[in-house]
């Protein structure tokens, strides 16, 4: 059965999930998110709900970055410095948990925004 959780997002990723540029997120291998499924939706920062279409699981980050599009990951930074970004923010200590990338989708447009 699909979950709903609330998963924080920083700012400026945020806002390219919302504008649909960024549509996978990385995390590592935390128990919270190794349970997580595809067709579970995700709260991001308890405002905008995605839903999880699919989950790529590796052992590094240098695994996920040889199958997983960086443009998908990080729109604005070119593909050469993801993989130091991703490190700043997760040392090697949580990196060896594994790397996730979560490919969603977002289900509620924000606010102030018409669709089709």
């Amino acid at each position: 059965m699909p979950r709903d959780k609330v998963l924080w997002i920083r700012e400026p990723y945020l806002q390219q999930i919302l504008a649909g540029r960024k549509t996978v997120e990385v995390r590592v291998g935390y128990s919270n998110i190794t349970r997580l499924e595809p067709g579970d939706s995700l709260w991001l920062n308890e405002q905008h709900r995605v839903r999880i279409r699919r989950i790529g699981r590796y052992a590094s980050f240098e695994e996920m970055l040889a199958h997983e599009r960086a443009g998908a990951i990080a729109p604005d930074l070119p593909p050469g410095e993801l993989l130091p970004a991703l490190r700043e923010i997760y040392p090697p200590e949580k990196e060896a948990l594994g790397a996730v990338a979560l490919e969603v989708e977002l289900l509620d447009k924000p606010a102030g925004e018409s669709g089709p």
